[in-house]
């Protein structure tokens, strides 16, 4: 989620939007606009409603209409109350103290009240996500107490005594932490802090009850609509597989006041038709479109719209290439017949200076570019597994410039690792790495399966482009074997699955995250060897039953336990900011000197044009960037440059 998760990259840019007749209101500009329908295109399906298990981009963006958390973000970014209305932490933030606002309801999927929000519901949540192994577990684990331990323990409520989390008085919710944490609130946004009424989970299924975890016996979360209770403010109303959900206004939401929109009707793209999206713009049906580069009519499209084109903004997620160190599944595979091959491509991953050869090879602005304007494309550039905002130096040194001093330091290169540009293709250099892994004992060519969605028209022309720029600069001593499939498959291996031995691929590309938190930690934390999140997208464990480290040879081998060191410093400082920012890059740099990632982009950004007002809805809700309705707000008019350039001046002036 934006403090993402991975997230399969979206086939479309940006999504659609429709307008319906209806109550009409002025805004603050006094330009008339319609509160009614919007619809917009999705992708992928959402897998669970249980908004505290899935790390999910494609399902949080879905839940966090539904569910309100502790705080929220405002247009601008800043923290803002949420279901809390005030909270303090202790003097060296280990105890954080969140006061709740009173009278919000919970209703059922019908609309109809079902009890109010209370401390225990924040206590009953992250019991539960605990017990029922959530995907966000690492975010807790070494930062709210004993929760760590509560994951090995036999879940009794003993056991639970010691997890720092209770409810102070009804309403009033208390964590205490491993370490000063002065970032707690902003993590307070993130899905896995969000509540659950208890005796509502409990009817659920006897799986469901705390302390007796059972999956199989719990409806909690299930893909129907009555599976959870909503305080947010939509409810799930209509959820077609690839056709069509909606959602629908929740009438007794607290702040239904700032809730524009009534209804949110999403409609099913696999990305098939480049030109869906468009089409349905002009033809009424969306109020936002984008205009695809790779189009033979571009320009035409440029220039009708000249007015109103505008750029989507730059992000803080983070795309790469995802090696696979232990691939165990050959059944999706244009190469790999014989164990012989098999051991071949293996031993190259290994190598770190084959690794190098496949980054200098990637022609990362040709690739996205393929759906981007030239500038567009290099300015989205990312070579850090990191986000800028990340923080900063007391003296003004950026979080980014501060990895780049710490790489060069580290490797001797000189090289800017910052955004908008591409630090490491090079042909030349690719073949010098190339050279350097056959005297360590690398056989070429090396063949690499990587699934690539067959329908989806982007994506095709992107591993395209991969292709040819990695093939021709190594003289196709390092092949790309473009293995396609139809999304479910590929969204099923490389998405989907949370299985190390079902990554049935050599590299894959549709591994991406988000910050959830206002720290470094939230992105170095994902390549922890121990409880990263990425360890399965690398066909790797985490931690195996005995509690010893899964595939530690292999971690070893390449650089991931020596990662650990790095990450591990960082976060014991938690007194000196400088020395935290400093360890951190670090660790950053580390990982990218020895290249077991490549990051390679921020989310996809887009050609804009779009009748829905900038700036409106809140930043980051639930971790996520961009995906919440509330506060949406229709122009009646297609939103000029002009005017979007002004919301985004007052918006980075007051961010």
């Amino acid at each position: 989620m934006k403090k993402s998760l991975s997230y399969l990259l979206s086939f479309a840019v940006t999504a659609g939007f429709v307008a319906s007749a209806g109550r009409v209101f002025a805004d603050e500009t006094g330009n008339e606009t319609s509160q009614t329908e919007i619809t917009q295109t999705f992708s992928g399906p959402v897998e669970t409603l249980d908004y505290l298990i899935s790390a999910k981009t494609s399902d949080g963006q879905v839940l966090c209409n539904f569910v309100d958390g502790l705080v929220d973000t405002d247009k601008y970014g800043h923290l803002i109350p949420g279901l809390a209305t005030e909270w303090e932490q202790n003097e060296d933030a280990t105890v954080w103290t969140f006061k709740l606002r009173e009278g919000v309801k919970w209703v059922t999927s019908e609309g109809e009240e079902f009890a109010t929000v209370k401390a225990d519901d924040f206590v009953t949540a992250l019991r539960h996500a605990a017990e029922f192994g959530s995907e966000m577990n690492p975010i807790m684990q070494g930062v709210v107490k004993g929760y760590s331990e509560y994951l090995q323990s036999d879940f009794s409520d003993e056991a639970f005594e010691s997890v720092g989390v209770k409810a102070v008085d009804e309403m009033t919710v208390q964590y205490t932490l491993e370490n000063p944490t002065p970032y707690f609130d902003s993590m307070a946004n993130y899905l896995i802090l969000y509540p659950i009424n208890r005796d509502f989970l409990e009817s659920k299924g006897e799986g469901c009850k705390l302390g007796s975890p059972d999956k199989e016996n719990c409806q909690f979360g299930a893909v129907e609509f009555d599976s959870i209770l909503y305080n947010g403010a939509y409810i799930f109303t209509d959820n077609t597989e690839k056709s069509k959900r909606v959602f629908e206004k929740n009438e007794s939401y607290w702040d239904a006041e700032n809730v524009l929109i009534e209804k949110i009707t999403e409609i099913y793209d696999d990305g098939k038709d480049p030109y869906s999206v468009i089409k349905g713009f002009e033809a009424g049906t969306y109020l936002s479109a984008s205009l695809n580069p790779s189009w033979e009519d571009y320009e035409t499209y440029k220039e009708k719209y000249k007015d109103y084109v505008r750029y989507s903004l730059p992000n803080s997620s983070c795309f790469g290439i995802v090696f696979n160190f232990n691939r165990q599944s050959f059944n999706e595979t244009n190469y790999a017949e014989d164990e012989a091959e098999r051991a071949k491509t293996h031993n190259a991953i290994m190598n770190e200076n084959f690794r190098k050869a496949l980054r200098a090879a990637t022609d990362k602005k040709a690739k996205l570019a393929v759906s981007q304007p030239d500038d567009l494309a290099e300015s989205s550039i990312r070579n850090i597994n990191g986000f800028p905002d990340a923080g900063s130096l007391s003296d003004g040194t950026s979080y980014f410039a501060e990895v780049t001093k710490q790489y060069n330091e580290m490797t001797g290169e000189e090289r800017d690792l910052d955004d908008g540009h591409d630090a490491f293709f090079n042909a030349d250099e690719a073949k010098s790495y190339i050279e350097a892994a056959k005297g360590e004992g690398v056989e070429f060519p090396v063949h690499l399966d990587m699934l690539v969605v067959e329908n989806s028209d982007r994506l095709v022309k992107e591993a395209q482009s991969f292709k040819k720029s990695v093939e021709d600069s190594t003289d196709g001593q390092i092949v790309i074997e473009l293995v396609m499939r139809d999304v479910d498959t590929v969204q099923n291996i490389a998405y989907r699955s949370s299985d190390p031995a079902a990554m049935d691929y050599d590299i894959s590309t549709f591994t991406g995250w988000g910050p959830d938190y206002a720290d470094p930690k939230t992105f170095v934390d994902i390549w922890s060897p121990i409880t990263g999140y990425y360890m399965h997208a690398s066909g790797l464990g985490t931690v195996d039953e005995s509690g010893e480290v899964a595939d530690k040879e292999i971690k070893e081998a390449v650089g991931m336990m020596e990662y650990q060191k790095y990450y591990e410093e960082a976060d014991k400082i938690t007194n000196d900011h400088d020395a935290r920012m400093t360890a951190f890059a670090k660790a950053d740099a580390f990982l990218v000197s020895k290249c077991f990632y490549i990051p390679t982009q921020m989310q996809s950004r887009g050609v804009i044009i779009s009748k829905l007002k900038p700036f409106q809805t809140p930043y980051a809700a639930c971790g996520i960037s961009g995906h919440r309705f509330k506060g949406a707000k229709v122009a009646d008019h297609i939103i000029t440059t002009e005017e979007y350039n002004e919301a985004y001046d007052d918006f980075q002036a007051n961010r």
